[in-house]
């Protein structure tokens, strides 16, 4: 087996990576993400890059300040959209064209439908990274 043959380069659906502190936040986008095909990862892991080089999602939703600090690089040269979802602020954020932007905001805290909503425009609109 060979490198190529470790990367599938055709997906049938889209691949969001969730890397969070809060495992419950995992669970919560896999089920409100019906179209995609969602992965979960400790927030505790280390060298986030490696990991992204070597799972290249079509979207990254991240639920710790650090993590999404540290995906900024990634994002900006692979034109990959993250997505904060900011459990203590109670806010969403993407982050594109070099900047975080907020894109939805509740008391109560981000919603699950939130995150699709955001996610869904991320992969269909091309509201990614680069644009």
């Amino acid at each position: 087996m060979n490198f190529t043959q470790l990367r599938s380069t055709e997906r049938a659906r889209p691949f969001v990576a969730v890397v969070c502190a809060v495992p419950l936040l995992g669970e919560a986008v896999r089920s409100a993400l019906e179209f995609a095909d969602v992965q979960t990862f400790s927030a505790h892991g280390g060298d986030l890059d490696g990991l992204l080089e070597w799972l290249r999602p079509d979207v990254l939703i991240v639920d710790d300040d650090r993590v999404a600090e540290q995906a900024r690089g990634f994002a900006v040269d692979h034109e990959l959209p993250v997505l904060h979802v900011g459990v203590r602020d109670h806010v969403l954020r993407l982050y594109r064209a070099g900047a975080w932007e907020t894109v939805d905001e509740h008391e109560d805290g981000p919603s699950a439908e939130g995150v699709r909503n955001v996610v869904a425009g991320a992969l269909f609109a091309g509201a990614g990274a680069g644009t």
